[in-house]
């Protein structure tokens, strides 16, 4: 399967689909400090120097996917959040153009989780409508890079879709049953002494381990303000690109709390408090040694490993996005599927059918529900609640969107902000031939979590 990636930066990205037995035959990265670095580690792949701005669909060669994480500084919590008033956050828009212009079968956009917020969501709302309206149903997701084999905790939205010829559905890789990745285990082998460096002129000759180069330049009040240390036995916190933001080593015991604003390093150990290493970084972010990253200032090597998403993160999503395609290469049909949901009373109950409508919170918070942008609702309803499971017939379109306060009028006590509504095609409940559904189990029930979740009629008959 071909790919073709933008903002491809050093090629996390890439390296994850290459992993997963993808074709990275084309990209487009063009800061020139990131390069050689870039043609080193992926020699197959051509890569394209040119502005992204400047590129037609013509300029691309036939493929399957586009891949790509479009600049991120502009969505940033921990920068100035000037969104499309920045010139890098407009550069978003090119590669939804890219995409429109091109119709590959499925893409990817990666990006940071300010993209969500509270100040840039309609805007995120809007890249959604275009993409939708491009063709593609679009499916969302914030998703913790520390749940999937990755040893750091790293907040990131994900956009997926597929052409709506296609007819499918995609499910983002669940979050892995396994214990977390500890920095023992991801940097624990690497004694040797690394370099230190204050800026440029890095001497790339190394022993045994390339890149394990450190900054030393000062750390500045908004760092000193938090613990920057993890220790051994735990992940570490966000690789960032800056590299005065860089964690520190866990040979360091925790910094010393001295107020909410400050904390300094512990007296009498001030001598274990350095940054990790570009190496270190590398490998947190689960690139493999023998990938190199070249630069003559030791800034940019910061910079190329920090913005990189994780091989280990994007090998699970390439993955799922195979095994979707798979099943439409298979002719196998598409599933009848049920919301399965919960009701809290039996007055939200007697509302529900009052009104014909179930509503769900949308948005990321916990008990939201990651809906697809452009696919039909599911066919079925079942709300359950201590013990009782009722089955209705939903209205086959996608939910529309209501605020909190047109469900008030309604009689309804919502808590959140905005949900989205599924209409009833009848308040009478119905049964399915084969399926026992006082047998069904459902996700969270031991653990009392009622999340809605969309599943096969199949999966629920296999219960």
């Amino acid at each position: 399967m071909k790919v073709v990636s933008f903002f491809a930066g050093c090629g996390g990205l890439d390296l994850g689909f290459e992993q997963a037995d993808y074709e990275v035959i084309w990209a487009n990265e063009f800061d020139r400090a990131i390069h050689q670095t870039y043609q080193f580690n992926h020699p197959d792949t051509y890569l394209c120097k040119a502005d992204i701005r400047t590129l037609k669909a013509s300029d691309i060669p036939d493929c399957d996917g586009f891949i790509g994480g479009p600049p991120c500084q502009s969505w940033s919590e921990g920068g100035k959040q000037l969104g499309l008033n920045d010139e890098r956050g407009r550069l978003f828009l090119d590669y939804i153009r890219l995409i429109g212009e091109k119709h590959p079968k499925f893409f990817i956009i990666e990006n940071v989780q300010g993209i969500i917020s509270d100040k840039h969501f309609n805007t995120f709302l809007s890249f959604i409508s275009t993409l939708e309206c491009a063709g593609y149903v679009v499916s969302y997701s914030l998703m913790n890079a520390a749940d999937y084999e990755v040893p750091q905790e790293r907040f990131r939205v994900f956009i997926v879709g597929f052409l709506k010829d296609l007819n499918c559905t995609f499910e983002f890789p669940k979050p892995m049953n396994k214990p977390v990745v500890t920095l023992q285990k991801a940097i624990g082998d690497i004694l040797e002494e690394p370099r230190y460096y204050s800026g440029g002129c890095v001497n790339q000759h190394y022993n045994k381990w390339f890149n394990h180069d450190v900054f030393t330049g000062s750390f500045d009040a908004k760092f000193m303000a938090r613990n920057r240390v993890r220790s051994w036995d735990r992940t570490s916190f966000t690789i960032q690109a800056q590299a005065k933001n860089c964690p520190l080593h866990p040979q360091a015991p925790p910094m010393m709390y001295i107020s909410p604003n400050q904390r300094i390093f512990m007296p009498g150990y001030e001598y274990l408090y350095r940054r990790l290493s570009v190496r270190e970084c590398a490998r947190i972010q689960t690139f493999p040694d023998r990938f190199h990253f070249f630069y003559a200032d030791i800034k940019d090597g910061y910079k190329m490993v920090g913005n990189a998403v994780p091989p280990r993160l994007a090998k699970y999503l390439a993955w799922e996005i195979k095994k979707t395609l798979a099943f439409i290469e298979s002719g196998k049909e598409e599933k009848e599927t049920v919301l399965i949901a919960y009701y809290k009373d039996d007055n939200q109950l007697r509302l529900t059918l009052q009104n014909k409508l179930y509503y769900v919170r949308a948005g990321f918070r916990r008990g939201a529900l990651q809906m697809p942008v452009g696919t039909i609702a599911p066919k079925y309803l079942l709300l359950h609640n201590k013990g009782n499971k009722f089955l209705y017939m939903i209205v086959p379109e996608y939910p529309k969107l209501m605020s909190a306060s047109d469900l008030l009028k309604l009689g309804f006590t919502p808590s959140g902000k905005e949900y989205f509504v599924f209409r009833l095609k009848s308040t009478k409940c119905i049964n399915i031939n084969g399926i026992d559904f006082s047998k069904v189990q459902f996700k969270g029930e031991k653990q009392n979590i009622a999340i809605p979740y969309i599943a096969t009629l199949q999966e629920l008959s296999e219960k």
